[in-house]
Order: structure tokens, then C-alpha cells, then sequence
């Protein structure tokens, strides 16, 4: 049993960044529901998370089949492009995806470093919350949403996988972006004035960050 070189490559970049995000993600997961500004609403506040978990579970099996470690034959090229050691086409998706997960992981964990004490895994506005606009927040509304889109994004290309990719575009991506809209409008209602000018100082880039010409 043996693994290609992305595939190797993306389970250390994964296992990295799980170990520098924990403790971080550990106190938003704490702080989770304790908002002055909180709704429970399945759509918002779970189906993104969700639909997330859903893509790493079906990543797992899709990377092993890209690697033929288990033997799927049918699963090419409909679940995945590559097959074992990927070569020409096959070979630059799958480290063009490694890049987008390395941005993804970066832009993941520095935006939940970037928020701080205001960071939790829910939507919500904490008590004596503030406007922040330092870190990653200099360049995209919602630098972890983003991050989540790209790394699993990211991941998916790794593994060659079309379906899976289009799945958190079409799917995982809007789910977030969902859910960044939302929190800006509990944003806007706490803070006012002073959110608003950091939104329209950002041009509203929500996900995709400023320095790219297109984006939203």
C-alpha cells in the first residue's frame, strides 16, 4: 500500500494545521451560544458546518481510491481523475489543489487568530464586541469562511475529484456565504456605523479577498 506524493503532502498540511488551530478553536468552540446576538437556525448555524463534514468524510474514501488503495476502477475518471501516482493533466490539478488548500489553511486558522476574543464556531455577536479590521481582516470580510471554502476546495482538486469540487462550490461555498450575511447583519444592527465602514471600505468582499480583480 503506498500513497502519491499530493496526497501525502495534503494529509501533513491538514495534520499541521489541526495542530496549530486546536487551541483556538478550542476556546471558539467554548464560547459557542454565548452571543448577546444568537439564533438558532439550522440553515445558519449548522448546515454549513455540516455540508463541510460531509466533504472531508467523502474526501477520505476519494483519496484512497486516487491512490488505488482501494480498488475502484469505476471510480475513474468519474469520481476521481487521477489513479495512483498522477502524470500530466491529472498531475497539475492535483497540486494546484494542494496550493488552494495551503491558501485555505492560511486563510482558516489566521482568520479565527485574526478575531481574537470574539472568535466562537457559531454566528453570532459576543457581549462588549468590537469592530476588528486587523490580520487577515484587512483583506476579506470573512477570512475563516473563506479559508473552509478554499481548503475543502483545495482538497478536493488534491484528490482530482470534479464532483466533490463542484460540490463545495455549488454547495459548501454558498452555504458560508449564507451565513457571512447573516452575521453582518447582526453586526450592523450591534455596531452600527463603524461595521458599515469597514463592510464598504472592504468593497463587501466577503469571501474572495480584495486583491483578486473579481470577487464577491
Amino acid at each position: 500500500m503506498s500513497f502519491n506524493a499530493p496526497t501525502l503532502v495534503t494529509v501533513a498540511l491538514v495534520t499541521i494545521g489541526a495542530v496549530i488551530s486546536a487551541p483556538v478553536l478550542t476556546k471558539g468552540f467554548i464560547r459557542r451560544g454565548t452571543g448577546v446576538k444568537y439564533e438558532k437556525n439550522f440553515l445558519i448555524q449548522r448546515a454549513p458546518q455540516l455540508a463541510s463534514v460531509l466533504t472531508i468524510l467523502a474526501l477520505i474514501p476519494t483519496f484512497l481510491i486516487y491512490c488505488d488503495v482501494i480498488k475502484a476502477d469505476w471510480a475513474h475518471p468519474w469520481l476521481t481523475i487521477g489513479q495512483g501516482e498522477p502524470s500530466g493533466a491529472a498531475m497539475i490539478l492535483s497540486w494546484f489543489g494542494v496550493a488552494v488548500l495551503v491558501s485555505g489553511l492560511i486563510f482558516m486558522i489566521g482568520g479565527w487568530i485574526s478575531l481574537g476574543e470574539f472568535f466562537t464556531t457559531d454566528a453570532e455577536v459576543l457581549d462588549n464586541h468590537t469592530v476588528r479590521s486587523d490580520g487577515l481582516l484587512k483583506f476579506v470580510m470573512h477570512p475563516a469562511y473563506s479559508g473552509i471554502s478554499q481548503s475543502l476546495l483545495g482538497a478536493s482538486l488534491a484528490a482530482t475529484s470534479i464532483p466533490l469540487a463542484l460540490f463545495v462550490v455549488c454547495v459548501v461555498a454558498p452555504l458560508w456565504l449564507n451565513r457571512a450575511k447573516y452575521e453582518e447583519k447582526i453586526l450592523l444592527e450591534s455596531l452600527g456605523q463603524s461595521y458599515r465602514d469597514y463592510a464598504e471600505n472592504m468593497k463587501w468582499r466577503r469571501l474572495v479577498p480584495t486583491f483578486i480583480p473579481l470577487g464577491f
